[in-house]
């Protein structure tokens, strides 16, 4: 169990915890342990002692940093774990060393932040030799992929496609990049943040019609239940009770679905899909999943989403004592407004994705989206600019 410590965590009684025998396991930071876990998962590359030491030096500092002067895009201290570090490792086996590191521990950060983690990564892993930053990814050989941002991202069964009204601004670039960086590893769960209406779910739209790849998204509330994600008991033609995902219905493409008999299900893109199924249809097909607020999601929803974001992938129906494995194409992606204190998620469970955080778009930047996609002059983007922040 993890410390009463955090959200949604509390003590067990101590009736019952008396009958265990406790074992308090600690934070790995012995130099030799860490040797021996970088050097498994590295095996395959055969790297240098030097290499081994240093990954293992920036480890320790990008931790001490994390407790004193590194803030996430919250305004709170970064939580940097084992999951952490091995997540990069797993990047490294098969990728460039430095974005491997950026993956796990520069996403989450503060922009103000990122460069005491970029110049921890020139130090300790590349030694100061910078001109390897330069280099691009090779193009992978055992399966199509389209380049997004220096970054190649698996195509789907879809044709690519551009969104033309979709105006990319430096700092969509720049989290474009940071997203791509992280699809392109194929498995890593992500949870964007961001405040309302900064760009979080229609740019993994954008991403996704661009790379060939369906994309599905669930709306969470107060009241989601995990039958809206998997589906639940109910009667056939014949009055018999089965187990229904719902595979039978069929909708047009690019339409949404809101079901009365089950709360805020929305899908868009999926041309076949009902509410009821859109997890394990999407789990299966290997499909994009987006799920909306999932900080309003209950405890219950949370805890059967568990078995899913770790390495395993794998989802357990209880009312069918199915086991599903995930579609090697299938990626799972969580939004949140950071700053809404009733709905908070727990450190663990944040912990289980790569945390991504998008600002808010600069005035210019918003004016030149004005400008171009409601093709308005740049005087009047100005004056609806300056309106827009003076009421807020």
């Amino acid at each position: 169990m993890n410390p009463a410590t955090d959200v949604g965590k509390r003590n067990l009684p101590l009736g019952l915890r008396n009958r265990f025998t406790e074992l308090y396991v600690e934070e790995l930071e012995n130099e030799g342990d860490l040797r021996i876990l970088v050097s498994d998962y590295l095996k395959g590359l055969n790297p240098h002692r030097n290499i081994i030491s240093g990954i293992i030096s920036f480890y320790l500092a990008v931790r001490k940093e994390a407790h004193s002067h590194l803030v996430d895009g919250t305004g709170h201290r970064p939580h940097y774990s084992l999951r952490t570090l091995c997540r990069a490792l797993k990047y490294v086996a098969a990728n460039p060393c430095c974005s491997g590191f950026c993956l796990s521990f520069l996403t989450q950060l503060d922009r103000s932040s990122h460069p005491v983690v970029q110049k921890l990564v020139c130090q300790h892993i590349l030694m100061g030799n910078t001109k390897c930053l330069k280099q691009s990814i090779p193009a992978p050989s055992d399966r199509p992929c389209v380049d997004v941002e220096g970054y190649w991202v698996s195509q789907g069964e879809m044709e690519p496609a551009l969104d033309p009204s979709y105006i990319l601004t430096a700092s969509v670039k720049l989290n474009l990049r940071d997203l791509s960086r992280v699809v392109s590893a194929g498995t890593h769960p992500v949870l964007i943040q961001g405040e309302t209406s900064v760009g979080k779910t229609s740019l993994i739209h954008w991403l996704a019609a661009a790379t060939g790849n369906q994309c599905v998204r669930i709306n969470n509330h107060e009241h989601t239940d995990i039958q809206e994600y998997i589906g639940c008991y109910s009667s056939d033609s014949r009055g018999k009770l089965v187990f229904k995902e719902g595979t039978n219905t069929h909708q047009p493409a690019g339409t949404t679905v809101a079901d009365a008999s089950i709360s805020n299900v929305l899908l868009h893109v999926t041309p076949s899909l009902s509410p009821l199924c859109v997890l394990i249809d999407a789990m299966r097909k290997g499909y994009w999943i987006i799920l909306d607020e999932l900080n309003l999601a209950p405890t219950d929803v949370l805890e059967a989403l568990n078995r899913l974001l770790d390495d395993n992938r794998e989802l357990f129906v209880a009312e069918t004592q199915e086991v599903i494995k995930a579609h090697p194409r299938f990626l799972l992606f969580a939004t949140r407004i950071p700053l809404d204190s009733t709905a908070v998620l727990s450190r663990a469970f944040r912990n289980r994705f790569v945390e991504l955080h998008f600002d808010e778009l600069p005035s210019a930047e918003l004016e030149t989206i004005l400008h171009q996609r409601c093709s308005l002059p740049p005087s009047y983007c100005s004056k609806l600019v300056k309106v827009m922040q003076d009421l807020q």
